[in-house]
């Protein structure tokens, strides 16, 4: 009697996490939505670079202790921007202004933060500036470059820096063979006239740059522009005729079917958010054996689109 009465406990327990996690993919998603570095070069159309931030998520984000880091497309040396203790909400862009080239012409939007003014920005620090401070903020490659949003203010040392402290990552241009999401950079070097802008006004995530991002004119937006609120069909896209059975796994495969059946990305996280599975495959069938029996997310991306389905596996 009393193993069963556990059993039912554990198991409205295990959904009960299961549905916070579903919540948690939808919360504060805060990512890069466009990169700009030909400021103030020859043909330019601002005079500075800049890194805007956009909050795609549910709920405000502070940003106290998070900094935007930039290095070239295939270097080591990182540069950083601290950031301030601001609430970015739901729908909101936030404008970080950087270098400024030799060639003024149009000045940005008022930016929310101005990292030529600030005192906010570093490098590694060499013999000729010992405290790393970049008193002109970052000077950030008119072509081709790669910058983090890193939710501490350590400077990466790598790279393609992995780890949990890595909320967005964007190798922008046609040259970085590391620092991008997915199959590879946004795939078009940029000039002094375009920057490389996330798709659907910054609401898409596919956590692919190859093809989450567009190369425009310069769009420059602060945390003044109209909020844009992301719905459910552009935050996390519907992938058609998808279907994920048997649910529950009881023999430790699964098989997910879709309309179009091309190769995917499954990602399995556990009731803790901690990823157990990550797999790119074009098989229907998703071998899970190894995991114990329990309740798990799934997420699923193909073509652009991602879906998240609960699977318990018995």
């Amino acid at each position: 009697m009393y193993p069963k009465i556990i059993f039912k406990i554990m198991k409205k327990l295990y959904t009960l996490l299961a549905i916070i996690l579903i919540s948690s993919f939808s919360q504060a998603q805060v990512v890069i939505s466009q990169a700009y570095g030909g400021g103030g070069n020859g043909g330019a159309t601002y005079s500075n670079d800049f890194i805007e931030l956009f909050n795609r998520g549910t709920v405000a984000q502070n940003l106290a202790g998070w900094s935007v880091q930039y290095a070239s497309a295939n270097g080591t040396t990182w540069t950083r921007t601290e950031l301030p203790n601001y609430n970015l909400q739901p729908g909101q862009y936030y404008l970080i202004q950087q270098a400024a080239g030799a060639t003024p012409v149009l000045a940005l939007p008022t930016p929310d933060l101005d990292a030529t003014t600030c005192n906010c920005t570093y490098q590694t620090p060499s013999t000729g500036n010992p405290t790393g401070l970049i008193a002109t903020g970052i000077a950030m490659s008119g072509s081709n470059g790669k910058v983090i949003l890193v939710n501490n203010i350590i400077l990466e040392s790598t790279a393609n820096p992995t780890g949990s402290q890595i909320i967005d990552k964007v190798a922008y241009g046609a040259t970085s063979t590391s620092g991008f999401e997915g199959t590879g950079p946004t795939g078009t070097a940029l000039t002094s006239s375009t920057s490389v802008q996330r798709n659907n006004a910054g609401c898409t995530d596919t956590d692919n740059n190859a093809t989450d991002f567009t190369t425009a004119t310069p769009a420059p937006r602060n945390t003044a522009t109209a909020i844009n609120t992301c719905s459910l069909a552009n935050n996390k896209n519907a992938i058609a005729g998808l279907s994920v059975f048997p649910n529950p796994v009881k023999n430790g495969i699964f098989y997910i079917n879709t309309d179009a059946n091309a190769e995917r990305t499954v990602t399995v996280f556990d009731v803790l958010g901690k990823q157990v599975l990550n797999t790119t495959t074009s098989e229907s069938a998703i071998n899970v054996s190894n995991l114990t029996s329990g309740v798990y997310m799934v997420q699923i991306s193909e073509e652009g689109n991602t879906a998240t389905k609960k699977l318990v596996i018995e």
